[in-house]
């Protein structure tokens, strides 16, 4: 049995040709709510591991502040933080060393500068401590950092 196929006129090519262009547009229209759904769905999954790392610390601070003793909310307080610097660890997270290194901008952000006793650009304070993760910074460290001794700017 053979089909029988229209004659290829110009007006079925171009009828063929924009079915053929609506079946690709809605195919195409089909793929990109798809990932969307799947980045939704990929998005809220990563939420959810977050949540749960740190549904432990939200409980240990309950337990801490249920007791009206001052040294025992110290201890559960001290608790509270160990777990949180391990979920911060699990996490890829590790704080940017600042106090007495030498400024650097990659790392530090300069909110205030003093001349002192220490050398140019050493930094004195931290003001806000800097994070990295997984060897890149998520927010650098704002620091205190000298001028040097009074005098000594022509250096």
């Amino acid at each position: 049995m053979t089909e029988e196929k229209a004659p290829l006129t110009e007006e079925n090519v171009e009828k063929k040709l924009r079915e053929e262009l609506l079946r690709l547009a809605a195919e195409f229209d089909n793929y990109r709510k798809e990932v969307a759904r799947e980045r939704e769905l990929w998005r809220e999954r990563t939420l959810d591991e977050a949540v749960l790392l740190f549904l432990p610390i939200y409980e240990a601070l309950e337990r801490a502040t249920a007791d009206e003793n001052f040294e025992t909310l110290r201890q559960g307080l001290m608790a509270v933080l160990g777990l949180f610097q391990a979920t911060l660890t699990k996490l890829g997270c590790s704080p940017i060393s600042a106090l007495g290194q030498d400024f650097d901008p990659l790392y530090h952000e300069a909110i205030l500068a003093e001349h002192s006793s220490e050398p140019k650009n050493k930094i004195l304070a931290e003001i806000e401590r800097g994070w990295m993760r997984n060897g890149r910074v998520l927010r650098p460290a704002k620091v205190k950092v000298s001028l040097g001794p009074q005098g000594g700017e022509a250096q």
